[in-house]
């Protein structure tokens, strides 16, 4: 599984752009594998562009200024 969202909401915006990259670079790599037939994980892609979705969505929450508040669990 992925990262979660407020494990990404911690981190500040160069790190989650970088993290965003990395993201984008490790789908890129699993499309290939997927083409060759030497991917194992096919869930993998789908983690991962779940895991852009969510780095993208808090991202643009921090440039509008949206802050998400933490539920506290009672």
């Amino acid at each position: 599984m992925g990262i979660k969202a407020y494990q990404i909401r911690d981190m500040k915006a160069e790190d989650i752009k970088q993290s965003l990259a990395d993201s984008y670079e490790a789908l890129t790599n699993y499309l290939f594998q997927h083409g060759t037939g030497q991917l194992e994980n096919y869930k993998a892609i789908s983690n991962t562009k779940r895991d852009i979705a969510r780095y993208r969505t808090i991202l643009r929450e921090m440039e509008l200024g949206i802050a998400k508040k933490k539920s506290s669990k009672k």
